[in-house]
C-alpha cells in the first residue's frame, strides 16, 4: 500500500502477486478496487487479469499512519 500512497489515482495494475495483495486490502477495507475479472472465491489468482485501485481509504491511511507515521 505504500507504493499507492502517492500514487496518481486510478492505479492500473497488471502483475498478479500485485493483484493477489490489492484483493487482500480490498478485503480489509484499506482501498477501493475493481478486479477482472470480478473475485470468486473458486478462482485462483492465476485467473485475474487486472486490478484498478481507485482510492486508498480512510482505513487503509490510518493504516499507513500507524505503520510508517
Amino acid at each position: 500500500m505504500l507504493e499507492l500512497e502517492h500514487a496518481s489515482f486510478p492505479v492500473h495494475i497488471r502483475d498478479r502477486e500485485a493483484i493477489q495483495a490489492i484483493a487482500v486490502l480490498k478485503a480489509i477495507g484499506c482501498v477501493e478496487a475493481e478486479i477482472s475479472p470480478p473475485l470468486d472465491l473458486c478462482s485462483s489468482f492465476e485467473d485475474y487479469e487486472c486490478a484498478v485501485v481507485r482510492e486508498i481509504t480512510p482505513v487503509g491511511r490510518t493504516e499507513l499512519a500507524a505503520e510508517y507515521g
